[in-house]
């Protein structure tokens, strides 16, 4: 038997709250399901909590290959600079890597995680996995997919990212955002399926569908989808400290290992920033010549917005002030032909000659 219990993104456990919990057979079947304190929930082995996407934060991160448990050292600090927040509260763990050879990162805070397994610990619950509930929707290509609650939302992308977003009229901004970034990865979602919450009725998905340009689609509810089992390449968010008893590694990387880690990390960051500052000032060079060639072209322009762009217009419009048809040789010839011919029966076009009878 397993007992999955859904955690809240309240700060602190309270003696007074009550918690969803669901518990299966061995084949994963649904048996019982219930909203309890941990005191009243069924005593089983298996104990795995499901958290809510409001407490984990996702990132996409290139890592250097080094072990398993030297990148669980390297992560809070690697992260540190997106959360403005102490390292040692934070607890990160890598998941797997993306086509793009990126891994998908969890972020959690490491005393609320502490605090919640203290407190089912207590009760009698110990917990030997968790994962994010985004965990439950992800899987697919391009894929993603929205839970419309009464009073929240919750994206999960075909990998398993999850963001939660306030609900408001009209299209969210969260999800225009997510889109849009996903659009410059080369990743835009090819549907979005919206899942309803305790019964609450779904957006009108044939304008978020225009307004994107991405299709929105009715899916099922998020009570039936919390029944189903996590994508098998979710993140487990119980490792390292916080793993279960008797799965800790019993031996320690040298300190001179981790420094030379975190010294391969810092060179490979200092390297990209370096790069990506050489190609912007390449980029700011060529605007500034091509900026340059136009004003020598057209000494009389007064404003320069887009060169490539006004180049274009102004050669179209010298060549339609000279009696030539802009941007086709053909209609240039036939304009011409045209223009010195009072009457002609036919037109001969080959290998770029015209002649007209």
């Amino acid at each position: 038997m397993k007992l999955r219990i859904f955690l809240p993104a309240t700060e602190r456990p309270d003696s007074a709250e009550r918690l969803a919990w669901k518990l299966f057979d061995a084949r994963g079947e649904l048996r019982r399901e219930g909203l309890d304190a941990p005191e009243a929930m069924p005593r089983v082995k298996e104990v795995e909590l499901v958290l809510p996407v409001e407490r984990v934060l996702f990132a996409r991160l290139k890592l250097p290959k080094v072990s398993a448990a030297t990148i669980r050292e390297l992560l809070p600090y690697a992260v540190e600079d997106r959360l403005l927040a102490d390292p040692s509260h934070i607890h990160a763990v890598a998941g797997r890597k993306t086509a793009r050879g990126e891994n998908i990162v969890a972020v959690l805070d490491r005393d609320w995680l502490q605090a919640r397994l203290d407190s089912l610990s207590g009760a009698g619950h110990r917990a030997t996995s968790a994962f994010c509930e985004s965990a439950l929707l992800a899987g697919g290509h391009r894929d993603w997919h929205v839970v419309w609650g009464p009073t929240r939302g919750m994206l999960v992308d075909d990998e398993g990212v999850g963001a939660s977003f306030d609900r408001g009229p009209g299209l969210p901004l969260a999800l225009r955002v997510a889109i849009d970034e996903a659009m410059s990865r080369g990743d835009k979602p090819a549907s979005v399926r919206v899942h309803g919450e305790a019964s609450e009725p779904l957006p009108d998905l044939a304008r978020w569908s225009s307004d994107t340009g991405v299709a929105f689609a009715p899916g099922t509810t998020w009570e039936l989808l919390a029944n189903g089992q996590p994508a098998a390449d979710s993140i487990e968010l119980l490792q390292g400290e916080f793993a279960p008893r008797g799965a800790r590694p019993v031996t320690r990387l040298p300190r001179a290992a981790l420094w030379l880690a975190a010294a391969i990390l810092a060179i490979q960051v200092a390297f990209t920033m370096a790069d990506g500052t050489r190609l912007r000032a390449e980029r700011e060079r060529l605007v500034q010549r091509q900026e340059a060639v136009f004003r020598g072209a057209f000494p009389e322009a007064k404003a320069v917005v887009d060169p490539e762009l006004q180049m274009a217009r102004n050669l179209e419009e010298l060549r339609r002030a000279r009696g030539l048809a802009a941007g086709d040789d053909f209609l240039a010839q036939l304009t011409r032909v045209a223009r010195d011919s009072r009457s002609v029966r036919s037109v001969e076009y080959t290998q770029g000659r015209m002649v007209a009878k």
